[in-house]
């Protein structure tokens, strides 16, 4: 049995037994419920349940008899099929998502993200919500490296861009307009160790005054810190300005 291809049909939309009993049928060419059942190890009691599900979605054909034999439809069209069934799934989805209310009123105004998908969505998405300026500080030549393109991309026409940095030479290959804030203070955000464990600031972006994402690394993990608190947002914003 060939795991890699069950744990492919799965992430299509089969079930783990479905996926188990559809590769044996391939690999079989033609096969009885008991055959099917020894090489996927799929249970007995489960397995006629399973090839009737398969021929039902159309996945199987069956010649009635004593014993019944099975053989798969060509994968070919099989996984055309999942491929289609999958998109359309996750675009009524993401319709329907797209289109839910939450009524949340009292929604807290601080939240923390670890994925790294996340992190990049959320930075993002504070991009796009820029309306008047989007205000920057940085630290990691390489955060910049990896969303610049979304500089370009996600802000709005018009929206001021301001970015900040602890010192200018450590970004001088991107070629980028920079302020760089005056020596002493680049001491406020220095890396510090607490307990064994390294904590340091990435960068820090402010939309409009109103909102922020904070991108930390706590050891080896990232962490990105969410503020829709507007008073935080233009307290963090009045500070930078200071300093730079």
């Amino acid at each position: 049995m060939n795991f890699e291809i069950v744990d492919g049909l799965r992430k299509l939309g089969l079930t783990e037994y479905e996926a188990r009993s559809y590769t044996a049928l391939v690999g079989l060419g033609e096969a009885t419920a008991r055959e099917v059942h020894e090489m996927s190890g799929v249970p007995r009691t489960r397995v006629y349940d399973i090839l009737k599900d398969l021929t039902e979605k159309g996945f199987a054909e069956f010649v009635q008899g004593s014993p019944t034999y099975y053989r798969a439809i060509e994968p070919e069209r099989v996984i055309e099929r999942l491929k289609v069934e999958l998109l359309e799934a996750a675009d009524r989805s993401a319709y329907e998502l797209k289109n839910l209310t939450l009524d949340s009123p009292g929604a807290t105004p601080v939240w923390c993200v670890r994925n790294e998908w996340g992190i990049k969505n959320r930075v993002r998405d504070l991009m796009k919500r820029a309306d008047g300026e989007l205000l920057i500080f940085c630290r990691s030549p390489d955060f910049l490296r990896e969303h610049r393109s979304d500089l370009s991309s996600e802000l709005k026409e018009g929206c001021k861009l301001v970015m900040i940095v602890d010192r200018k030479d450590k970004f001088e290959d991107l070629g980028l307009d920079l302020r760089e804030i005056w020596g002493g203070a680049a001491e406020i955000y220095k890396d510090i160790r607490v307990d064994g464990v390294n904590y340091s600031l990435d960068c820090m972006m402010i939309a409009d005054g109103k909102e922020s994402i904070v991108i930390t690394r706590i050891g080896d993990e990232r962490l990105a810190v969410v503020v829709k608190l507007p008073v935080v947002s233009a307290l963090q914003r009045g500070v930078l300005e200071h300093l730079a």
